[in-house]
C-alpha cells in the first residue's frame, strides 16, 4: 500500500505472527510546475511540504496484518490569487488490514483494505486543496520473489480503487515496486505509483491523473535496524502538480 508521495512499506508478503516492522520517515517535496490538462508542463504557484510519518504493521496471524500510518505535515501554499496559505498539524492519516489469500512457493496474493482520515474536512485553507475527504482504500496485491544471477529481487504489483467523500473524484490505483538486494545488507526499490481519476471532479477536488517514480535504498543496520534515503518525482499527468521530493527514515523491525 501506498500513501501519496511516500516510499511504499507494505507489500503482498504478510508480516508473520507476532512481528512487525515500525518506520518514521521525513519528506520534504514541492513545485513550481504543474501538467495541465494536455499533459503539458505549465508554471504553477509554489507549492512546499514537509511530512513527518509514521507506518507501523504487525501480524496478528499469519494471515492477517494491521497497519497504522499517523501523519504530521507541514504546508505552503500559494492561491491562484497570489495569497499565501500555510497549514501545520495532523496529516492525513491511515488504518488498514491486509489479508493474504494464497501463497505458493516464492508467489504470493493478497487483498487489504483501509480508511484515510483527513486533520479536517473544511474548505477554507488552499494549502490542504484536495485533501480533505474521508476515503476508503481497497486493493489486491501480488508478488513473486525470485533470483537473478547473483542477487535475489522481488516484483510487487497492487491494483487499488479508492472512494472519497466530499464531492473528491474516485480513484484508481496501479502501483509496480521493483526490489533488489545486490549486497546482503543493502536494499535497492524502484517504484511507480499511478492515479486514474473517475469522474470530473471539482475546483477544490481536481480530476487530476498522475505517475510518480521513486527510488530508495535501504541499509540494514543490523538485524533490527535500517535507514532509509530516497527521491521521487512526477513524471506525467494531467492537472496535476509536478512534485520532487526527498525522503529520509529509520526503520525497526520487532
Amino acid at each position: 500500500m501506498t500513501v501519496d508521495g511516500r516510499v511504499a512499506r507494505a507489500s503482498a508478503w504478510n508480516a508473520p505472527q507476532g512481528q512487525g516492522l515500525l518506520a518514521v520517515d521525513y519528506t520534504f517535496d514541492g513545485g513550481a510546475h504543474y501538467f495541465n490538462g494536455q499533459g503539458k508542463l505549465s508554471p504553477a504557484a509554489a507549492y512546499q511540504k514537509q511530512e513527518l510519518y509514521g507506518y507501523v504493521e504487525y501480524g496478528v496471524t499469519d494471515w492477517l496484518m494491521a497497519i497504522v500510518k499517523p501523519d504530521l505535515a507541514t504546508i505552503a501554499a500559494t492561491a491562484p490569487d497570489g495569497s499565501m496559505h500555510r497549514y501545520s498539524g495532523l496529516g492525513t492519516s491511515e488504518v488498514a488490514a491486509q489479508l493474504r489469500v494464497l501463497a505458493y512457493g516464492p508467489a504470493v496474493l493478497a487483498v487489504a483494505g483501509g480508511f484515510r482520515l483527513p486533520a479536517t474536512t473544511a474548505q477554507n485553507n488552499y494549502a490542504l486543496i484536495g485533501n480533505t475527504s474521508r476515503d476508503a482504500d481497497l486493493r489486491a496485491l501480488g508478488g513473486v520473489s525470485l533470483p537473478f544471477g547473483p542477487f535475489p529481487i522481488f516484483v510487487d504489483l497492487e491494483a487499488g480503487y479508492r472512494f472519497r467523500s466530499g464531492g473528491a473524484p474516485a480513484e484508481w490505483h496501479g502501483d509496480v515496486t521493483l526490489g533488489a538486494r545486490p549486497l546482503p545488507r543493502l536494499l535497492i526499490l524502484l517504484q511507480s505509483f499511478n492515479t486514474i481519476p473517475e469522474g470530473a471532479g471539482t475546483d477544490w477536488f481536481p480530476a487530476s491523473r498522475y505517475s510518480k517514480l521513486g527510488l530508495s535504498f535501504v541499509y540494514d543496520l543490523s538485524a533490527a535496524w535500517s535507514v532509509e534515503i530516497g527521491a521521487f518525482e512526477t513524471i506525467g499527468g494531467t492537472d496535476a502538480l509536478r512534485e520532487r521530493g526527498i525522503t529520509t527514515g529509520l526503520w525497526h523491525r520487532f
